[in-house]
């Protein structure tokens, strides 16, 4: 190319212009190619060309584009999780770009953006490639400091660029490592500082391939939560019939908002990876709080392959904080009975005062051999992590079982041994006779419980009451 041909304009119409087609017309800002560096491998031909992203960028007007619509109707809130399928309308070259034809995924949108069921609930994006970008329009809510948190998973690593126009002109890279597996999670935190108002966030994807699941904006100046959480574990019981509807869902997330103190932390089991949306959104309403959430879906009877799931059900256990959730993860504890050949386990690092705890959620089997086998795996997974670690769910059985030394105490107190009064009653609610739902806390001296309860209003909703619990952290 000659030395008075501005690569800039060729690039921000291939590559770039679409994501902020508010300002098209770029000529203040030009980048020539002898200006750049070689690209010599994929690598750094992606950072080529994040340097005329930068310069081409700079002049974007500070309103969304007029073609591009909130895909619910609205702009997301920021801070709060923007989920990777919700991208805006707008179609091709607008509000997204994708190289191949049709939705590879076949999930949740008729669009060329291919998203797909995901391991933690919900969808995620995959078989992304160099090149693709998507454009989200959002409301930051006061400008200031901020992470944004992607929800990544890639065999080979990957580089991405986050951006956000207009008040705030940020073009920030992340670089993804890999992961090992399509749905085996990691979080990738991004600094950024915001203006407040309505903007864009562009997602792009540089080289490499990576699934996202979700982009977490936080306030990285905020407080990080209270002294004492509260936490509350409950299966909600949305597998009978009649209960596994959006309204069930609200009336669940309506009961534990109406809990005094309101729990900062939540634990379900037997929740529905459809209405992941839906608890997000109740919680949000009803407190007025940002909430984040993870969440695995079981296997299916027959879905087990010995390596991995190919076929998940609507039901699992989630974890949902109004704290900063500052990483998550899955696992599957395969040990099979009558209603999954494999039950999901989650996990979230939550960010507690600057200490990062470790809370895990899991449903275990109501058979005595599979269930101890489940107790022992996720003890061990619980290992990979570091201290201090909270363990909460339906465990299934009495605590004669559950905190046998070869089962989960092993590696963790039941919480209300300590701190609890009476026999923990949780089920059935029509005439609990059975203590079955736990907290449990390692023993680290990092974390210790303050006090524990049964809750028994909500009983109308579920075979089961929650179990509301504090903690202090040290």
């Amino acid at each position: 190319m000659e030395r008075g041909a501005c690569v800039c304009h060729a690039h921000v119409e291939n590559m770039v212009s679409r994501r902020v087609r508010e300002a098209p017309r770029i000529q203040e800002v030009c980048v020539h190619s002898e200006d750049l560096p070689q690209p010599e491998n994929l690598l750094t031909r992606a950072v080529a060309i994040g340097l005329l992203t930068i310069a081409c960028a700079i002049g974007a007007a500070s309103h969304a584009s007029a073609q591009t619509m909130p895909f619910s109707g609205s702009p997301a809130s920021v801070p709060g999780i923007i989920q990777a399928e919700d991208f805006d309308e707008g179609g091709e070259g607008v509000a997204y770009h994708d190289t191949t034809p049709g939705n590879s995924g076949g999930q949740y949108r008729g669009t060329d953006v291919d998203i797909e069921l995901c391991a933690n609930g919900g969808y995620d994006l995959g078989w992304t490639a160099p090149g693709e970008w998507l454009n989200y329009t959002v409301n930051v809510a006061a400008p200031g400091s901020y992470t944004v948190q992607l929800q990544v998973a890639s065999v080979d690593g990957a580089l991405m660029h986050v951006g956000f126009n207009g008040p705030s002109s940020v073009w920030a890279s992340a670089t993804i490592p890999s992961t090992g597996g399509w749905q085996n999670w990691t979080m990738v935190s991004i600094p950024v500082t915001l203006g407040a108002g309505v903007q864009q966030l562009t997602i792009l994807f540089d080289a490499g391939s990576a699934n996202l699941d979700y982009v977490n904006v936080v306030d990285a100046g905020g407080s990080s939560g209270p002294v004492d959480p509260v936490m509350v574990t409950w299966n909600i019981d949305s597998v009978e019939a009649g209960y596994n509807t959006a309204e069930h869902a609200r009336a669940t997330m309506d009961a534990i908002t109406d809990m005094t103190p309101l729990p900062q932390v939540i634990v379900l089991q037997e929740a529905l990876q459809s209405q992941f949306n839906t608890y997000i959104d109740e919680l949000q309403g009803r407190t007025g709080l940002a909430w984040t959430g993870v969440f695995a879906m079981h296997c299916s009877p027959n879905g087990w392959t010995g390596d991995w799931c190919s076929d998940m059900q609507d039901e699992g256990v989630g974890i949902f904080t109004s704290l900063p959730m500052v990483d998550a993860s899955s696992t599957y504890l395969p040990f099979p009975d009558d209603w999954h050949s494999a039950r999901a386990a989650v996990r979230a690092a939550v960010n507690i005062n600057g200490r990062i705890t470790q809370v895990f959620g899991a449903h275990m089997s109501n058979t005595t051999g599979a269930r101890y086998g489940m107790m022992a795996t996720l003890v061990a997974y619980a290992q990979q992590f570091p201290a201090p670690q909270l363990v909460a769910g339906d465990f299934n059985a009495d605590p004669d079982q559950i905190d046998a030394p070869d089962a989960m105490g092993a590696a963790f107190l039941d919480v209300w041994s300590v701190v609890g009064s009476g026999p923990g009653y949780t089920a059935d609610t029509s005439n609990p006779t059975m203590h079955l739902d736990y907290w449990f806390s390692d023993f680290s001296g990092l974390i210790q419980p303050s006090w524990a309860t049964v809750v028994t209003e909500p009983g109308y909703l579920s075979d089961h009451y929650p179990v509301l619990a504090a903690f202090v952290v040290f």
